[in-house]
């Protein structure tokens, strides 16, 4: 990890380190949150609830929003556009989770735990290198109802699907 962090280090400051950290702790202890819940529903809402590919999007998108709202809190920066590239880098942090694990696992016909494991690894780095990518550009942000919009339906889109997952694959827990 110190070297993933070394490489992209022009994109992300020291401060964000320890924010890295906290999502990839914070993820690591949703897979198992649900569980030690007695799988309580509420916590269904947040945490993966089987071994499907959407429940471990979840790991990165859950943590990653605290996050940024404590970021938020501690920052002088304008929360607009603040929210706007986070939830652009999130969002490029679950695709690259996708891609990833659909492309390794297509090649090899099974999945390993330690290539999932680094694959979290990477799109959580991922994603705050993006973050500090597009705080850079200074992408203008839509208006403030569309900014808490698409966070607003993305948390939808998890609560809905973890309760009425669709008959796609990525809904399904591996074989």
């Amino acid at each position: 990890m110190a070297i993933v962090l070394t490489k992209l280090s022009p994109y992300i400051t020291k401060k964000d380190r320890p924010y890295i950290i906290a999502v990839l702790l914070l993820g690591s202890l949703n897979h198992f949150l649900y569980e030690w819940s007695g799988c309580a529903a509420v916590i269904a809402l947040f945490c993966p609830v089987n071994e499907s590919t959407w429940e471990h999007l979840k790991l990165l998108f859950f943590p990653f929003l605290f996050v940024s709202v404590i970021l938020l809190l501690r920052s002088r920066t304008q929360a607009l556009s603040f929210f706007y590239h986070r939830f652009l880098a999130v969002m490029g942090g679950l695709l690259s989770i996708i891609v990833l694990f659909y492309t390794y696992t297509g090649v090899f016909g099974t999945h390993f735990l330690a290539a999932d494991l680094l694959i979290f690894l990477f799109s959580v780095v991922f994603s705050f290198y993006l973050a500090s990518r597009l705080q850079d550009a200074q992408l203008s942000p839509p208006p403030q109802n569309i900014v808490c919009s698409l966070w607003i339906i993305m948390t939808l889109c998890f609560f809905s699907f973890t309760c009425f997952p669709p008959d796609l694959p990525p809904f399904f827990p591996p074989a």
